[in-house]
């Protein structure tokens, strides 16, 4: 798919190293300083929480301004956070606060970059590749950030509360050079300066007038608030309720991420067996019975086995959903129909964090898996009669109509 491809591939590849890293190491340095589950969610929270405040104006901007330029600004400006974070580390254990800010200062550059990076995407590569392009991207960031990441974050964990902190701040550096390195202008077609306001509400309009997009960003928040619940917890649960340790922790943590490289290797073959509307049912139904099974049992084995297939039905769901709204979207708004749909299903995960920790306190960490699985068998059965091969054709018909 080209050289330029192949660049953003690889940066994007090793910063979600990085990330990978900080997954597992940031949960067990809050679990380090409080064992309350609340307090423990509130840093989900406070990571996610720019995705419900900060979204449409991130794709305001990915819409006017230089997207690729945009990537290496937010790359940049992690780099720098991480590495005041790693120096405060050295000294000792930062106040609750502190992590809670740094959470939202990364969340918030994740806006941009992410917002910037979909709408990129489509001028490196052919319409009729997106679903290859996406598979390949959304499979090495699974297995970067679940499978190799997770571990190896524990592992520099117990070497050093900072390391894992500096070296996620080089992958971001090193993601940066890559990125820069890809010539060119990215400008949207027909980019222009008026008002934000406007460009917000013309987003936000394009987008639920689309009822397919509409249904599939929706979709996603909900199954992002009830699976947050259940990532929130997530360390108390591997660590009090299956007994595993900390490096069991980034284990159980690579499991998803070896499901996460199998679902974007079989996403091209899943699409072509099922159609698009089917597969985005068939994942949902995945991850129901993976969430029900975990609440009821003790078994690390099991609980592995179930992250893997939460891994499988979360990249299958992306690269399906993603592929669809970059096909459908007009490139003048791609940015702030990326950041809208972003915002409905990012901006789900810090309320989703924060419930997960409430049920977690009140009916013990099983609680949110239960949760999830029954929530996520009942949007199935809601959503049926939009989400199908019907409609999905439908859909690219009036995109064809109306470029």
């Amino acid at each position: 798919m080209g050289s330029k491809f192949a660049r953003l591939w690889t940066a994007s590849t090793i910063s979600n190293l990085g990330d990978g890293i900080v997954f597992a190491a940031f949960p067990l340095i809050v679990a380090s300083i409080t064992r309350d589950p609340i307090a423990v969610s509130v840093f989900a929270f406070s990571l996610r929480l720019p995705w419900l405040v900060l979204a449409l104006p991130a794709g305001v901007v990915a819409d006017r301004f230089d997207r690729r330029w945009l990537m290496i600004g937010a790359d940049v400006s992690r780099v720098a956070i991480l590495g005041l974070l790693g120096l405060v580390l050295v000294g000792g254990d930062p106040p609750l606060a502190a992590l809670y800010a740094v959470g939202f200062l990364l969340g918030a550059a994740e806006t941009v970059f992410d917002s910037s990076a979909e709408a990129f995407l489509p001028a490196l590569v052919e319409p009729d590749r997106l679903n290859h392009a996406n598979g390949q991207l959304v499979g090495a960031r699974w297995v970067a950030n679940s499978f190799v990441g997770p571990p190896l974050g524990a592992l520099l964990f117990v070497v050093g509360t900072a390391l894992p902190v500096f070296v996620d701040g080089l992958t971001f550096a090193i993601a940066a050079v890559l990125v820069l390195s890809i010539d060119g202008t990215y400008v949207a077609d027909g980019s222009r300066a008026g008002s934000f306001r406007d460009d917000v509400r013309e987003g936000i309009t394009w987008l639920w007038r689309q009822r397919l997009l509409r249904t599939l960003a929706l979709m996603a928040g909900f199954y992002n608030l009830v699976v947050f619940g259940m990532v929130a917890i997530l360390v108390l649960f591997v660590q009090d309720e299956v007994g595993l340790g900390n490096v069991g922790y980034g284990l159980i943590l690579s499991a998803l991420g070896v499901g996460g490289f199998l679902g974007g290797f079989l996403a091209d073959w899943y699409v072509e067996r099922f159609g698009e509307g089917s597969a985005l049912i068939l994942t949902i139904l995945i991850a129901a019975t993976a969430a029900t099974t975990m609440g009821f049992t003790s078994s690390a084995l099991v609980v592995g086995a179930m992250i893997f297939l939460f891994g499988i039905a979360t990249t299958l769901w992306n690269v399906v959903a993603i592929s669809l709204r970059q096909e459908l979207t007009p490139d003048p708004l791609r940015g702030r129909v990326a950041a809208a749909s972003k915002m409905i299903a990012y901006g789900a995960e810090p309320i989703g964090a924060l419930v997960g920790g409430l049920v977690a306190a009140w009916v013990g960490l099983r609680g949110p898996m239960l949760v999830a699985g029954a929530g996520l068998a009942l949007m199935v059965m809601v959503v049926l009669p939009i989400v199908n091969e019907t409609q999905v054709e439908a859909a690219r018909a009036r995109a064809g109509e109306n470029p």
